[in-house]
């Protein structure tokens, strides 16, 4: 398991989440589950983030 951060667009509304989900692809459905009426949702990557 893994922590994904998921950007959708929820009427007009830019909604950031944090999810955790075993891959990317997961973890966008688990967003659409909770938002059906999400739009443009996509994973956002923690690139620069140092572990």
């Amino acid at each position: 398991m893994k922590k994904y951060l998921i950007s959708g667009l929820v009427d007009t509304y830019r909604i950031k989440v944090n999810l955790f989900a075993s891959s990317p692809n997961s973890a966008v459905s688990i967003f659409k589950q909770k938002y059906p009426s999400a739009e443009d949702i996509y994973v956002i990557q923690d690139l620069f983030k140092r572990k």
